[in-house]
């Protein structure tokens, strides 16, 4: 069974953002059930991989290393367009604030060159992550 993972990160900068790529995996378990003869990918897993995304992002600055991160909030979501299996998408994350261990994005994700879920996310660092189940 393959996963959900980004396949390419396409371009990433330091305080404004980054724009991300992959494919649905065809063979994924979760569409047996969501929905057996129509498959679409659940919303909520289209969430994570905005949020991966974003950790992409912030891995990616220098003295971030070991660092983790969980999702602290949600807003303003919108799923436009239904995401198959086999579909390639696009994530594009603007940094909209950045503040001690917190950052928040207007995250997109594009299918065909539209937008398929848009939402406003805010992701928090885990203060210690060995003694929390959050990563």
């Amino acid at each position: 069974m393959s996963r959900l993972a980004i396949e390419k990160v396409l371009w990433c900068k330091e305080g404004e953002g980054i724009t991300a790529c992959g494919r649905i995996p065809e063979d994924s378990e979760f569409f047996k059930d969501h929905f057996p003869g129509f498959p679409v990918l659940p919303g909520v897993l289209a969430l994570e991989m905005l949020k991966q995304t974003a950790e992409r992002y912030l891995e990616s600055i220098p003295g971030s290393e070991g660092r983790h991160y969980f999702l602290k909030q949600i807003r303003a979501t919108r799923f436009t367009k239904y995401l198959r299996p086999g579909d390639e998408w696009e994530s594009r994350l603007t940094l909209t604030q950045a503040m001690d261990d917190e950052t928040t994005w207007d995250a997109k994700l594009y299918f065909k060159g539209e937008v398929a879920v848009s939402a406003k996310l805010t992701l928090a660092r885990v203060k210690n992550p060995q003694s929390s189940a959050l990563t």
